[in-house]
């Protein structure tokens, strides 16, 4: 009697059992082709649509229009400042602002691209690169090629590039402001911008290039912000401001009421 009924048990886990999936070292392999493949893919529709918006977005103005680009600034805030990658993205603006502020010589922002691709869609990278080239120069020069080969530099090719479906990749993007962008209106542009404490929980991306002057540029004039000179940042520049304004204003009572 027991042993038709093993039988039985063994003929029923036969039946509802499922088919143990193959683990062989080929459909492995083939599962991870797969996926290197789809992220390829992906990586390539993301430089295409980067080099697209690159390729189709204003100059800044010569001379350069501080109205304009404070415009583009605050358009750009309220599509996106809430977005994804905003935060990084505007911190790391922010600090190119704030270290060229008072200074004679080019300072430039290097941002991997990567920034721009995977932070908050199409369109914040598009809005993205628009304010960028809105508010300030390309610098091309301090861009680095990405060359996967590192054998393909070195042969009779001396121009090898990565090409890719919208052009060539590089390991970094920069940017430096306008040479006749005046302090007076770097700080203007600073009060657009939401303050660190605003975006405490993201950090600044990119790099700081701290004297990225060429030969050809001028020595960029300095001017004096608010009270305390050059070295007054913004936000004590306007803690100033509004100190002075309530001091004018309660001298002004005073005189009023002695007059009475």
């Amino acid at each position: 009697r027991e042993a038709p009924r093993d039988a039985m048990a063994t003929h029923g886990e036969s039946e509802t059992d499922p088919p143990v999936p193959s683990t062989s070292p080929t459909t492995v392999e083939s599962v991870n082709a797969r996926r290197l493949e789809f992220h390829a893919s992906l990586a390539d529709g993301q430089w295409f649509a980067l080099s697209k918006a690159l390729d189709a977005a204003p100059g800044p103005c010569t001379p350069c229009d501080p109205i304009v680009i404070r415009a583009e600034v605050k358009r750009f805030l309220k599509l996106h400042l809430t977005k994804p990658g905003s935060g990084p993205f505007l911190l790391g603006f922010r600090a190119l602002i704030e270290a060229q502020s008072g200074r004679q010589v080019a300072v430039a922002w290097r941002i991997d691209p990567a920034l721009l691709t995977q932070s908050g869609g199409e369109g914040w990278m598009r809005d993205a690169v628009t304010m960028l080239s809105t508010a300030c120069v390309r610098r091309r020069d301090l861009e680095t090629m990405l060359i996967n080969d590192q054998d393909n530099v070195n042969s009779n090719d001396s121009n090898h590039e990565k090409e890719t479906p919208g052009g060539v990749q590089n390991k970094y993007l920069a940017w430096q402001l306008p040479m006749d962008l005046g302090d007076l209106d770097l700080y203007k542009l600073l009060m657009k911008l939401p303050d660190r404490k605003t975006l405490i929980r993201a950090s600044p991306s990119g790099e700081i290039v701290a004297n990225a002057s060429l030969p050809e540029h001028p020595t960029r004039v300095t001017e004096t912000i608010g009270f305390g000179g050059n070295d007054c940042s913004p936000s004590l520049g306007k803690r100033r401001h509004v100190c002075c304004m309530i001091f004018v204003v309660t001298t002004v009572c005073v005189v009023a009421m002695m007059t009475r």
